[in-house]
């Protein structure tokens, strides 16, 4: 990979054009970005191209060369690429669109590339790229002409368009200091590209844009391996739900693309940005500011409008209002009115327009919040007038970086300059360690929040799972069955989760009531009947359930009500099956599972019932994981304090929830086939949980 970013000869192909890529656009490109290496224009009917002699094929260069760009119609790429194999050209870009990302035959043409690189050892970026950018070499492949920047940042970029790459003035942070547009991924994707990145000394920051993926628990291994060193910050678009439309169970309903992807990050201790903006604040408050050890934040503002904005932007983002250090409050009020309130926000400007010293009352109290171990980050919001009457009121940058000295750390300060001369400002904040300056309160919050969560992902541990033992031999007959029939259910599934120790309500199933009657005489009332099979996976569509069955006559009358119900329905619908259960109490709650194809199996935890798709209070994990993980899904649901007890209600029991989920963990590594899993509801109560209903698709 070293040699895509740093190819000491290049070989340049394509036609001389103007109006599209070819080798005129690219050569010219490279030269203009100051490229010092030697390049190789190939086009059979020039004799030079931009004052460099071209040749007829790579065939015909005077020594191996580093790098091969193509950018020509796609029919002429393959048999160009194949020249590029003879010659022993190593790393190629395929600049040329019309591939996967077109039609059938572009798909065969991309697999035929691919089998011939892998065949002989040719790593392959694209095709439809711009292949690469390093700013640190002055190096680039792309057709657009790009001026070279003057600054750029050692952030990284992986992605699958070429516009982050182009427009790095609305993504990056002072541009790019490596690119890399994928394209179609032919055989360097998103961990090849980590791999890279991950060791590269001129990267210290990684950001990725992505639509899809490929390799997904390999993108989780290496992923996972950098983000304690190095942050990495996607953004992920196309976050449709569109996926999960026709999923059969609860789960997979509730699981789509999105949820997995937001799983996934979370695992590899990836920073999620939701937008353009979020990306590009996110990396300027990683570059300026880097982690940020704690949630608690004081702010510092010349105006209670925006402070009060400030303090909104916390609660919506996690972070805490940090204690004032004790006696900053007396020391900012000498000799200004007592009517003047001091807290957090710490609200400067009455204090100092009283007190004749804004720039005195600043620097007292950054430099008190700096030093004092009860704050880990300072929101600051500041004037940025271009006016000599207020000079000594609106440039503070001074004031701050004596602070800083002051304090002796490097504590996070993210700075709001408002007004009309926010053009000039930031730099000048920014010049001073571990500054950043944003476009607003609620941005300069974010920035901070970024760091925290980079400290927690950095910090955080790798689950591995609990290994648990199980009864083969109950388990591998119902796993015969249920392959056999892509689906088991009722109390086929309730016997699969028990042999997994997952607790479930006693029942039976009967064909006929006569068999329904038998089966009550063995348990313990209230009862519950239910419909049985795969034909009902959502009973209550069916009005199939019904509850509190105490007697004989219960339990016919119930009888007779779902089969009618049934009927009415679908008058040619038999029914194979009842289930007939004693009757659990305690809150409701989903548990489940999801096989993604790219990143395995997902675990699922949340409300349950009926109305599990209306509320969709849910917590998800990337299998496998540990107490704590699944402790922290219990706790992020908002039904989390119903489930602890409220208003003199007693808590239900957590280890037994919790185990219940570690055992969930378990199962969806031992069946790996396994696609989805449903246990809707489980109930739980202060003696324990119970699965009373399950499903599993093979």
């Amino acid at each position: 990979m070293h040699k895509f970013f740093s190819p000491k000869s290049v070989a340049v192909i394509g036609a001389p054009s103007k109006t599209g890529p070819g080798a005129l656009n690219n050569v010219e490109n490279m030269l203009r970005y100051g490229y010092e290496g030697r390049i190789y224009p190939i086009n059979p009917k020039a004799k030079e191209i931009c004052g460099l002699k071209a040749y007829p094929s790579v065939l015909e260069i005077p020594e191996l060369v580093d790098l091969a760009t193509i950018s020509v119609g796609r029919d002429r790429v393959l048999p160009l690429f194949e020249q590029c194999v003879q010659a022993g050209i190593k790393r190629v870009i395929i600049i040329s669109q019309g591939f996967a990302d077109a039609d059938s035959l572009g798909a065969e043409l991309q697999r035929e590339i691919v089998d011939l690189a892998r065949k002989n050892g040719v790593l392959v970026i694209g095709p439809n790229t711009l292949g690469v950018v390093n700013n640190f070499q002055n190096f680039t492949t792309g057709f657009v002409d790009l001026p070279r920047p003057e600054k750029f940042s050692k952030i990284s970029l992986i992605a699958q368009t070429g516009l982050v790459q182009v427009a790095s003035k609305e993504f990056a942070y002072k541009s790019w200091g490596k690119a890399i547009d994928i394209g179609n991924t032919a055989n360097v994707d998103f961990v090849g590209a980590l791999e890279y990145f991950a060791d590269d000394p001129e990267t210290e920051i990684i950001a990725l844009h992505m639509e899809g993926m490929q390799r997904g628990r390999e993108f989780l291994e290496i992923a996972s391996k950098i983000t304690p060193n190095k942050p990495i910050i996607v953004l992920k678009t196309g976050r449709s739900s569109g996926g999960a439309e026709a999923a059969l169970s609860h789960t997979g309903s509730l699981v789509g693309e999105n949820a997995v992807f937001d799983a996934a990050f979370k695992r590899a201790g990836i920073i999620r940005a939701n937008d353009a903006t979020e990306l590009q604040d996110t990396l300027r408050a990683l570059v300026c500011l880097k982690a940020m050890k704690g949630p608690k934040i004081a702010i510092v503002t010349v105006t209670g409008a925006a402070g009060i904005m400030a303090v909104d932007a916390c609660e919506e983002e996690g972070l805490e209002l940090a204690e004032l250090p004790q006696g900053l409050s007396e020391k900012l009020k000498r000799g200004v009115p007592e009517w003047i309130h001091i807290g957090n926000p710490v609200d400067i400007w009455p204090v100092g327009m009283i007190g004749g010293d804004v720039p005195g009352a600043v620097g007292m109290a950054v430099t008190a919040l700096l030093e004092s171990p009860d704050v880990d980050g300072i929101m600051m919001i500041a004037l940025a007038v271009n006016s000599p009457l207020h000079n000594d009121v609106v440039d503070l940058t001074e004031v701050v970086s004596e602070a800083r000295r002051m304090a002796g750390n490097t504590k996070p300060i993210a700075i709001w300059p408002y007004a009309d001369d926010k053009s000039f400002f930031p730099d000048l904040y920014e010049a001073i360690d571990g500054v950043a300056s944003f476009r607003s309160p609620e941005q300069a919050v974010k920035g901070l929040s970024s760091c925290y969560k980079y400290h927690k992902l950095r910090n955080r541990e790798i689950p591995s799972g609990k290994h648990f033992i199980i009864d083969r031999d109950k388990v591998d007959p119902l796993l015969e069955r249920g392959r056999k029939q892509k689906v088991l259910a009722g109390e086929d599934a309730l016997c699969l989760l028990n042999a997994f120790g997952i607790p479930v309500v006693r029942g039976s199933v009967a064909g006929n009531l006569e068999e329904l009657e038998t089966a009550a005489s063995e348990l313990d009332n209230p009862l519950v009947l239910k419909l049985s099979g795969s034909a009902f996976l959502h009973k209550s569509e069916w009005s199939g359930v019904k509850t509190g069955i105490e007697t004989t006559v219960d339990l016919r009358e119930a009888f007779r009500e779902i089969s009618e119900s049934v009927f009415r329905i679908d008058p040619k619908l038999k029914i194979e099956a009842f289930q007939l259960q004693e009757q659990a109490f305690g809150k409701e709650l989903l548990l489940g599972l999801k096989r993604d194809p790219q990143f395995g199996p997902v675990i699922a935890c949340g409300m349950g019932g009926i109305y599990t798709e209306v509320f969709r209070d849910i917590s998800r994990e990337i299998v496998p994981i540990d107490r704590s993980v699944a402790k922290r899904m219990i706790e992020s649901l908002k039904i989390y304090p119903l489930l602890k007890g409220v208003r003199g209600e007693v808590g239900v029991d957590m280890e037994a929830l919790l185990n219940a989920l570690e055992r969930l963990s378990f199962l969806a590594v031992e069946i790996p086939d396994l696609l989805e899993l449903d246990i809707n509801p489980l109930l739980v109560s202060e003696t324990g949980c119970r699965a009373v209903d399950a499903r599993l698709l093979w």
